[in-house]
């Protein structure tokens, strides 16, 4: 996954209960990302399946320019939903990151430019990796 190892922003998402706002990442970036309890987070859409409000999540934003099939790279296990205009998209695909390379999932979207929230849910540790590449 070219970008991967690139640099490294962390997106504290702390403020006032229930969480709702958009923590911008740019495609091609990685960031490193502190997830919140997922109790604390107001999701757009609710995550799909429902999972125990103990699990840790994190609600993301991504502007996108071009078209095409991009992949959302996570660095440990959990869902994302890439949600717009209020609905959750459908995957293109997902499969597991090679052995060694410190992507626990990756899942394809196909895209068309637009202003999309990404969101995280399910995972288990409070803190993650995440790429969004084409």
């Amino acid at each position: 996954m070219r970008g991967w190892m690139g640099t490294m922003v962390a997106a504290a998402l702390f403020g006032a209960a229930p969480l709702a706002a958009e923590v911008p990442i740019d495609p091609g970036q990685t960031a490193t990302v502190r997830l919140s309890p997922q109790g604390a987070l107001t999701y757009p859409v609710p995550p799909r399946p429902p999972h125990a409000p103990a699990n840790y999540g994190a609600i993301l934003a991504v502007d996108i320019d071009e078209a095409g099939r991009y992949h959302v790279a996570l660095g440990g296990p959990g869902w994302v939903d890439l949600i717009s205009a209020g609905k959750a998209l459908a995957s293109a695909g997902h499969r597991h990151g090679d052995p060694g390379s410190g992507i626990a999932k990756i899942v394809d979207f196909d895209l068309v430019p637009g202003h999309y929230v990404v969101a995280l849910s399910g995972m288990a540790a409070g803190e993650t990796s995440v790429t969004i590449s084409r």
